[in-house]
């Protein structure tokens, strides 16, 4: 939990604070800042009243700033016009709230500024980028790898449009995406993306979409909300997995692929698709070292076609490879049904090598158990 380090000796403004954050970050009265403290998410408010009418403010800051060691400090006063907030800004306080406020007007500062803290220092969840020329197959993968490699909480982000291909795959009603998510910033934790979030209750599987349910594209969503987004969902989950879809500006997608853990290239045997993916490289601009770093996941992988994985890896300066194979119709019958491949007891080939993408060991299935009932069979005999 995030911490709140108030300078005072008032208990008042310590449960008022309290009271206005809701549970969401403990509030510890301290006389001064102790580096050791500041290990996790944390933010520190200086009270105007705790400062000696001998010393000057723009001083007091200044020194509380330099042993902060760049958390967030904000200023609780009751001089609330122009010219003392000016001061206390060009000290250094990242903001102000009113010392008598109302809890609205705490929580809306604080919780800004504690959000952004998390983001920078607690520890983050495991983020996956897939990306590739057909949308909804990107979808369909990201959505079992989800399911098969999450750990812990686990959220799927499709943005594919106009509509989320990932949605129908997991036969889910979607209401609330990215851009209430960025409306809900501020006040956005693991409790409440949890309680907001659809989820698909087989497997507790998170999942937030570009259009939000809309099937049309959000207005007003700036690369920066989407960037920032990103990194807030990391502290609020175990794993991330971010379906690119639809996403198409390069700096956004340049920010995600140099903050991920892992990066998928999905991208069929084709000399189209190939091109294409060629350019969403060329327009994500990643340094040549991140590209190496990906991995090409090979869709609907045929061995007799000639052009194999390798020399599509070569082809895209990609470094390492896996074929995923596929059987169209269990695969469209899947998502006509709404029942992701993941959560087949066996699920073929293609499950297989999903499993080993995310580096889970294969689930013992299909012939395999009837494998070992026929040795135990004939060990009885024996």
């Amino acid at each position: 939990m995030a911490t709140i380090f108030l300078l005072s000796v008032d208990r008042m403004l310590a449960q008022r604070i309290d009271g206005a954050m809701s549970g969401r970050a403990t509030v510890e009265l301290v006389q001064a800042i102790e580096r050791e403290d500041l290990a996790g998410p944390c933010l520190i408010v200086i009270d105007r009243a705790a400062i000696p009418p001998e010393r000057a403010l723009s001083a007091a800051i200044g020194t509380v700033v330099e042993s902060a060691g760049g958390r967030p400090v904000v200023l609780a006063t009751q001089e609330m016009e122009a010219e003392p907030l000016l001061r206390a800004i060009r000290a250094g306080v990242d903001d102000v709230i009113p010392r008598d406020g109302e809890g609205t007007e705490i929580t809306a500062v604080l919780a800004r500024l504690l959000n952004d803290a998390a983001a920078d220092r607690a520890s983050r969840g495991r983020l996956t980028l897939v990306l590739g020329a057909d949308r909804d197959a990107c979808a369909m993968v990201a959505t079992d790898m989800a399911i098969a490699g999450g750990g812990g909480s686990t959220l799927l982000i499709d943005c594919t449009l106009p509509t989320s291909a990932a949605a129908s795959y997991l036969d889910l009603d979607v209401d609330y995406g990215l851009a209430s998510a960025v409306g809900d910033r501020e006040r956005l934790d693991a409790s409440l993306l949890t309680s907001t979030a659809a989820r698909h209750g087989p497997s507790e599987l998170m999942l937030l979409t570009l259009d939000g349910g809309t099937g049309a594209e959000p207005v007003g969503l700036t690369p920066g909300d989407l960037a920032a987004l990103i990194r807030l969902l990391r502290t609020c989950c175990s794993d991330v997995v971010l379906n690119a879809g639809s996403l198409r500006h390069g700096g956004l997608l340049r920010e995600v692929v140099a903050e991920a853990d892992r990066v998928d290239l999905l991208c069929g045997q084709s000399i189209r698709e190939i091109e294409a993916c060629r350019r969403l490289l060329d327009r994500i601009g990643a340094e040549r070292e991140r590209v190496e770093a990906m991995r090409l996941l090979v869709w609907d992988h045929l061995p007799g076609v000639l052009l194999d994985g390798r020399r599509m890896a070569d082809a895209l300066g990609v470094g390492s490879v896996l074929a995923l194979p596929v059987d169209r119709a269990r695969m469209r019958n899947a998502l006509n049904a709404g029942r992701p491949m993941a959560m087949e007891a066996d699920g073929g080939a293609y499950m297989a090598a999903i499993r080993r993408a995310c580096g889970v060991a294969a689930k013992t299935g299909g012939i395999d158990r009837l494998r070992r009932a026929m040795l135990k069979v004939v060990e009885k005999a024996s």
